[in-house]
């Protein structure tokens, strides 16, 4: 079947997941810790290793979301025709999917724990992953190329998704394109700054974006909103 926006979206929101966790593996390892000797990071070999850096500081009940919120991403885009262009990085951000919601299905303790009616929310990924454990297992070739593949896939569900803001997401981007500082902004729109900010952080998510800046340079990409010419300059 063809992809439409709403299947983008999910994959979107998994694969922005995927390459911020590929990001700090990089950075890991910049620091100093590793490199990892394995390259086959989508091989059950390797991702039984980092399930077991996982289960130090992720609860069974929060892997076993992870599996299921995964495996169906997964099903969803072994169904659907992608672009060309991007077949192999689709394949590969697949490919990675599916190794990591097997090897958390074979953990008894994630198994046995009974899925909640809530589904996983697919946003940033969580601090406490010991991510320099993660950079002392996988090469930096490795990291680099997920994190390459899932940018290359997040930036084809952005630019190819029929969604669009609702009114009160588009008055946010433009106030921000206008050069308001979210204290100006909420006031004119009449929110609280903490309400404010959960509007932003809610439609960064939804876009598969990670920040203001990335925020209007995609909106006025889409055609959204404008950037002011003494803003521009």
């Amino acid at each position: 079947m063809d992809i439409g926006g709403d299947q983008l979206r999910v994959v979107l929101g998994h694969v922005v997941q995927i390459e911020e966790y590929a990001a700090r593996i990089s950075e890991a390892h910049s620091l100093g810790h590793g490199p990892g000797e394995h390259t086959d990071i989508w091989g059950m070999e390797f991702q039984r290793k980092a399930q077991k850096v996982w289960k130090e500081t992720l609860p069974p009940l929060f892997q076993r979301k992870v599996a299921d919120s995964y495996g169906r991403c997964a099903w969803l885009m072994e169904s659907v025709l992608c672009d060309e262009s991007i077949a192999a990085d689709w394949e590969n951000i697949a490919r990675y999917l599916v190794a990591v919601a097997a090897v958390i299905a074979e953990d008894p303790d994630c198994a046995e724990q009974e899925m909640p009616s809530d589904p996983l929310g697919t946003g940033h990924m969580p601090e406490t992953i010991h991510y320099e454990g993660l950079a002392e297992l996988m090469s930096v070739d490795a990291a680099e190329r997920l994190r390459a593949s899932a940018a290359t896939v997040a930036r084809h569900c952005r630019f190819n998704s029929s969604a669009a803001p609702n009114d009160v997401q588009l008055a946010c981007l433009q106030g921000l394109a206008n050069g308001e500082k979210h204290a100006e902004l909420a006031k004119r729109l009449g929110y609280s700054e903490r309400h404010l900010q959960r509007i932003l952080a809610d439609m960064w998510h939804h876009f598969g974006l990670d920040n203001p800046a990335e925020g209007v340079a995609f909106a006025v990409t889409q055609g959204w909103v404008s950037v002011p010419r003494t803003v521009a300059q």
